[in-house]
């Protein structure tokens, strides 16, 4: 025979850790959004043809491309934890 038993809720002490941890995820996720953004105006402003300057060019848009994936990431995570606390 199978018994079903509640499921226990979360503990406010719990509750108060993930509502901190989604904080300071948004948090993160704007920071990283904002250095993106800068990373990609950085990129647009050095738009100069000096083998130099083009080198430096690439460098940005790799650090903005890892910026926003970094940012794609921490949305993903913060959406994980949401759903499974507020289950």
């Amino acid at each position: 025979m199978q018994t079903i038993t509640a499921a226990e809720g979360l503990a406010s002490e719990d509750l108060w850790a993930v509502f901190s941890a989604l904080r300071l995820l948004d948090d993160a996720t704007e920071a990283v959004g904002d250095a993106a953004i800068e990373a990609g105006r950085l990129v647009d402003d050095a738009r100069w043809e000096n083998q130099g300057v083009r080198a430096l060019r690439w460098a940005l848009a790799d650090l903005c491309s890892g910026l926003r994936d970094e940012c794609d990431e921490l949305r993903f995570l913060r959406d994980q934890i949401a759903r499974t606390a507020l289950a």
